[in-house]
């Protein structure tokens, strides 16, 4: 039987992985809100992904106060139940860390909430519950800064 090179890849051998590679700097991210369960899941769906979680508290203000303008970080906002108090967390988040672009997770849509999360500097918005793909990709786009909101209900 001839020998096999172990450096040639194989059709029985993985070839790498098939996630897509981030690009650019790092995404770090800050979660916000929500109970302790799901603090400890995001963060580790996160860091599964290769995200760094730079802090996590049940409000905003338990964010530490950063020196300046920071880049490449989310908010990852979690509402739990009544969502009308979410833009204060938004307003406190941003005066204690400047730059940071917000992901509003939510757990149902109100009329006029996605036009009050734009207005409010919201870059992406999701629904729960949401497959983690959906997650992965809603973090990094805001983390871009880019936005990321459900598609709009086709008009009948």
């Amino acid at each position: 039987m001839p020998s096999v090179d172990p450096r040639t890849p194989s059709a029985d051998r993985p070839k790498g992985s098939t996630a897509a590679e981030p690009s650019g700097p790092p995404i770090e991210a800050l979660i916000v809100g929500g109970n302790d369960e799901t603090r400890l899941l995001l963060r580790g769906l996160l860091r599964l992904h290769r995200y760094r979680v730079r802090s996590e508290s049940p409000r905003a203000a338990g964010l530490e106060p950063s020196g300046g303008l920071v880049q490449h970080r989310v908010l990852i906002l979690v509402t739990e139940g009544e969502i009308a108090d979410w833009p204060q967390e938004v307003a406190l988040a941003r005066d204690r860390q400047p730059g940071l672009q917000t992901l509003l997770l939510v757990p149902t849509t109100t009329p006029g909430l996605e036009a009050r999360a734009r207005a409010a500097g919201v870059k992406g918005l999701l629904q729960r519950p949401f497959a983690i793909r959906d997650l992965i990709a809603s973090v990094e786009a805001v983390g871009r800064g880019i936005e990321r909101y459900p598609d709009a209900a086709p008009q009948s």
